[in-house]
């Protein structure tokens, strides 16, 4: 039987919904440091809830036209897809970050951008709840239509990305809610409209990256030029060359040679790699350390990007295999570094690490952080391979007398290099050895750390050759093995030296914990249940961090976490009133109204939650945050779409509804202790059966979580029709208040803590459903 034109618009309509996701996230990476999924999808989410608040207050007058608005919503859509978020890139590329702590005004482009963005995914909620509620009967064939479209956008989303940029990306979206509107009705007009949206995929312009981007600073450059620009999912990357583009990390201030000019490799518009050849310089910087102590016969490069290659490749007949994830990256490294001793190997450090039978004299880490000490942007990102568990597998990949090596620009207060001397320290304690400081050797220039740590411990030659380079090159020995900081060395003066007083706290298994509990920010090591490295901030001590560095500060330390929280805060506010705003025409009484509101909200926090700690976690298990963003998107939409359609079957009624949501507490609490057997035995497998598998892992679950919204909606349109578009509103206002606290939840307390969370969020709705309607 033929579904009828609406059930194909509105599949139609969510694919492009959720493609337009994808691809914004894209873009926001390419326009800005980061991709914020999390305020992309509480954007798109805030969309639904206000669509709910419009629904309820003109539900008498948009009942009778709802044909005709539906069209011109789709419409809407379309155009704003064009003409809004173009413009709205611009205004967010348009933001200097660390003003926003400084500058009200700063904060006018920020939100201008919001507000554009909002407009597509208003106008096609306002379709999508308008369609519901017109015909909340047949609900489950409706929902069934929306999520399996929205399942087909996640990949959708992620293919356009192959072949297009974000920009026409924008543009396809733009056509295919055109198209929803075509089969809505078949005129002149919305055929027209089709072949428009189509055409501008020819000629829409390009992203432009914000103005603060270090790819920005580089093109103006002299005679600067990109020689490659290759878009991709896991992000463009874009080789620039310039005389004056130079490498030199970590140079003694005693050298006196000349800085080699290299291509340099941004993805969208970050510094990545360096293309770099003359490694002289190297020879001259604290990066030398672990070639001072030692001649590896087999090394390891992570997640190389260029500079560290070459700089392994100089040492005598030493054979590399280096990790480069960025399969892009990888090709370019093969093209530029052709040599018999080096395998240059597409993949992710951590699946490899577990799979490979080799064992290695040296891993080298790339290098952490950024001149200057950065933005602190980067502590929403997770980052897998600077883990507890991470590190366990580099230590166990390692030869008997093998040196793990890693350097990170100097920071103040520290807090990158403490970080990773903590990861260092706890995997050697892990791994039975007593006296650490045996095992240690560090070296300080004026802009960078290096740390080589051993497995066995080194003998006085490696502290006669620490001490010979040190004094040469006129670097501070902060570790010397057995010995511990070298005070008579004064090349580099620090007005109070806490990286000397938190190593040694941290070699002593007495004293870490102490200061790990007193020191300003949170430097434990980070674990894959809290996967964020970059994350130092501690609220409990945030006033102390504002007194003893001053307010503006934050910009500079841990402006992603204060981000996040601000986000969720601006979003509650908008989410009371939207909540609010339809009982002053309501009123309170009678009909349930305290249960519906729970109900509808506990479901809403419940799912978002479970969405975006999955979509955090299999991050590591598929590799990229896009790819497990699309994965995810797609697994649970289809389930959900699934069991939605089979809720119609089924009574909406009080003890369907407890077999149902005690299914998904049930499940939420077997994924807290099974999932992570899974990553950890699923690192063999091919990439094929991993995606197979994690796709099914998420679909069985999400099978249930698509029947309580529906079951809820049927009873509710049974007994008190006038609250559904109420009730639709709340589950979307309360899934945009759950997108950034799931961040912030996570970020403090672990995917562990989520996960409880979404389970009592269930618990209350099972509570809750028995006031439905009455």
């Amino acid at each position: 039987m033929r579904l009828p034109n609406v059930n194909v618009a509105l599949f139609v309509a969510s694919l492009a919904l959720i493609a337009l996701q994808i691809v914004l996230m894209q873009a926001l990476a390419q326009g800005q440091s980061h991709h914020f999924a999390y305020a992309v999808i509480s954007i798109a989410l805030l969309g639904f809830g206000s669509s709910g608040t419009v629904l309820t207050l003109a539900r008498e007058w948009l009942l009778p036209h709802a044909e005709r608005v539906s069209r011109l919503c789709l419409i809407f859509a379309a155009a704003s897809c064009l003409g809004a978020l173009p413009v709205a890139l611009q205004a967010a590329a348009a933001t200097d970050f660390p003003l926003l702590f400084i500058e009200v005004r700063s904060w006018g482009p920020l939100m201008v951008s919001a507000a554009l963005v909002f407009l597509p995914f208003f106008a096609s909620a306002l379709f999508l709840g308008l369609i519901f509620m017109r015909d909340a009967a047949a609900i489950g064939q409706r929902y069934a239509a929306n999520l399996l479209g929205s399942a087909m956008g996640a990949g959708l989303g992620l293919l356009l990305l192959v072949y297009f940029t974000p920009s026409q990306g924008f543009a396809l979206c733009a056509a295919a809610f055109a198209f929803a509107a075509w089969l809505l009705h078949r005129s002149w007009f919305s055929t027209l409209l089709v072949f428009s949206t189509l055409a501008c995929t020819a000629f829409i312009s390009d992203i432009t990256p914000s103005p603060y981007k270090v790819i920005s600073y580089a093109l103006q450059l002299p005679d600067s030029q990109v020689i490659s620009d290759t878009p991709h999912p896991m992000g463009r990357i874009q080789i620039v060359q310039s005389p004056a583009l130079r490498y030199g990390q970590g140079l003694s201030l005693q050298f006196q040679g000349s800085v080699p000019a290299a291509p340099h490799i941004y993805r969208n518009g970050d510094a990545y790699g360096v293309l770099l050849h003359d490694t002289a310089a190297l020879d001259e910087s604290v990066q030398a350390l672990p070639f001072v102590l030692s001649k590896p016969a087999h090394a390891l490069v992570l997640h190389a990007g260029g500079a560290a290659i070459a700089h392994v490749l100089a040492q005598e007949s030493v054979q590399v295999d280096a990790l480069e994830p960025h399969p892009v990256v990888a090709r370019h490294l093969r093209a530029h570094y052709q040599n018999d001793r080096l395998t240059v190997i597409a993949r992710e450090g951590r699946a490899f690490l577990s799979t490979s039978p080799s064992r290695y004299d040296l891993i080298l880490l790339p290098p952490q952080g950024s001149f200057g000490g950065g933005v602190g942007l980067q502590a929403l990102q997770e980052d897998y391979l600077l883990t507890r568990e991470s590190f366990h597998a580099i230590w166990n990949a390692l030869s008997e007398e093998g040196l793990l090596s890693f350097s990170v620009y100097l920071d103040q207060p520290p807090r990158h290099s403490l970080k990773l001397l903590a990861l260092a320290a706890e995997t050697m304690r892990a791994a039975g050895l007593s006296n650490l400081s045996d095992h240690v050797a560090a070296i300080r220039s004026w802009d960078m750390l290096s740390v080589v740590v051993s497995k066995h411990p080194m003998e006085k030659s490696a502290r006669d050759k620490l001490a010979a380079f040190s004094q040469t090159k006129g670097f501070d020995r902060l570790w010397s093995p057995g010995q511990g900081p070298v005070l008579a060395d004064h090349f580099h003066v620090m007005e109070e030296d806490k990286l000397v007083t938190g190593l040694i706290a941290l070699l002593s298994s007495q004293d870490a914990s102490a200061f790990y509990d007193h020191y300003l920010f949170d430097v434990q090591a980070p674990t894959d249940a809290r996967p964020y490295f970059h994350q130092f901030l501690r609220w409990d001590r945030l006033e102390e961090v504002r007194q003893s560095l001053g307010s503006s500060t934050l910009a500079f330390v841990e402006m992603g976490s204060v981000l996040v929280a601000m986000t969720g805060f601006a979003l509650a506010g908008a989410a009371f009133i939207l909540i609010v705003a339809p009982l002053l025409r309501l009123g309170w009484a009678p009909g349930g109204r305290l249960a519906v509101l729970c109900y509808f909200a506990a479901i809403g926090l419940g799912f978002m939650f479970l969405e975006i700690v999955w979509i955090q976690r299999f991050t590591l298990f598929w590799g990229h945050s896009l790819y497990s963003a699309a994965g995810v998107i797609a697994a649970l939409l289809c389930g959900m779409g699934a069991g939605s359609a089979l809720s119609a079957r089924f009574d909406a009624a009080c003890k369907t509804a407890r077999f149902v949501i005690g299914g998904i507490i049930v499940m939420i609490v077997l994924s807290l202790f099974l999932t992570p057997f899974l990553f950890t035995a699923g690192w063999v497998w091919p990439e094929p059966l991993k995606w197979l598998v994690g796709l099914m892992l998420l679909a069985l679950p999400a099978f249930l979580l698509g029947m309580p919204f529906p079951l809820a909606l049927r009873a509710l349109h049974q007994t008190c029709p006038q609250q559904v578009p109420w009730a639709w509103g709340i589950n979307g206002c309360f899934s945009v208040i759950a997108a950034p606290l799931a961040v912030v939840l996570v970020m403090q307390g672990g995917f562990t803590t989520v996960g409880w969370a979404a389970a009592a969020a269930y618990a209350l709705a099972l509570i809750a459903f028995r006031g439905i309607g009455r």
